[in-house]
């Protein structure tokens, strides 16, 4: 995790079918730091797993009074969600982290069009209300299988009005048609979360934006053609160790073999917990976290998916 609070859990409540909201609360009644629109927190929970959470509240301020997220019931769940929605009570004490932002909204876009799909609502809400307090030009696509499934639809209208369309699938008997909508270039950004199959038929239907205008964030990570695994040399540069890496092993696994207490939460590229410094070596990135320009830097990467695409690999660590 980033870092850890002491929190205590000040209220649940439903928010739609299978969707609970859940206020945090800091456990000694200090403030709590701050987040913009499209962050997430690190929640641990007591069965030991750490999951992450868009924060629905996140409105830009240097301190905030409480985090508010909400949970979906997955039926595929690895126990987070189930344990949330079954366990879950108000008083219980959590360690949480610090708000990260790897879905920041960029001020230089100011005619903006928010999509989300389902649960995917949740940093999307707090960005309509960010566009809404701002001034900008911002229209909100919200989609899910049906009305009682979408969180703060009646929020939502209320803050958006005319500016919200929602597509409910049972009602339209198919899901929307993003190509349809997307066919002409009518905003400077899109900013979407939700289901694969809907984060990608937008990144396809704007694969010719330039970068930086389209930015989706992902429940879970996307496929990835990794190729070849190849074994190389792993170095930890303030450490002055090395090992070999083989083909079956991945970096946190070797830096876990080794010894090192390097911090993590997903193992799937997603959150950005596990970043690590880059001193040499090209990097074979296969997260969902680095930007472009980023990946080209070969300066950080992720080291619970992502892996050396040479023979050695030095590392600030």
């Amino acid at each position: 995790m980033s870092a850890e609070i002491d929190a205590v859990v000040h209220g649940v409540r439903a928010v739609a079918r299978d969707v609970v909201a859940i206020t945090l609360r800091h456990a000694h009644g200090q403030p709590l730091p701050g987040a913009t629109p499209g962050a997430h927190i690190d929640l641990e929970l007591p069965n030991g797993q750490v999951r992450q959470y868009s924060l629905v509240d996140a409105a830009g301020a240097a301190r905030q009074d409480e985090y508010v997220v909400a949970v979906g019931w997955d039926a595929a769940s690895r126990g987070g969600s189930h344990w949330i929605h079954e366990k879950l009570k108000v008083g219980q004490r959590l360690r949480i982290g610090t708000p990260r932002n790897l879905f920041e909204m960029d001020a230089a876009h100011r005619k903006v069009l928010l999509v989300a799909g389902g649960i995917g609502i949740t940093p999307i809400y707090a960005m309509a209300r960010h566009a809404a307090a701002q001034g900008l030009d911002w229209s909100l696509v919200a989609c899910a299988r049906s009305a009682p499934r979408l969180a703060y639809l009646e929020e939502l209208r209320a803050l958006a009005g005319p500016r919200l369309r929602t597509h409910f699938d049972d009602e339209q008997g198919r899901p929307i048609d993003l190509a349809g909508l997307l066919v002409e270039r009518l905003w400077d950004a899109v900013y979407a979360c939700g289901p694969a199959p809907m984060l990608d038929a937008i990144g396809a239907a704007t694969a010719h934006w330039s970068p930086g205008h389209v930015r989706l964030e992902r429940f879970q990570a996307a496929e990835v053609d990794a190729g070849e695994r190849r074994r190389f040399e792993l170095v930890l540069a303030r450490r002055g160790v090395s090992t070999q890496v083989d083909s079956r092993e991945g970096v946190l696994d070797a830096l876990e073999r080794l010894g090192v207490d390097h911090p993590w939460a997903c193992r799937e590229g997603l959150c950005g917990t596990c970043e690590a410094g880059v001193v040499e070596g090209e990097v074979q990135h296969l997260d969902q976290v680095l930007a472009p320009a980023e990946k080209a830097a070969q300066r950080r990467m992720m080291v619970c998916v992502s892996r050396c695409a040479g023979p050695r690999l030095v590392l600030d660590l």
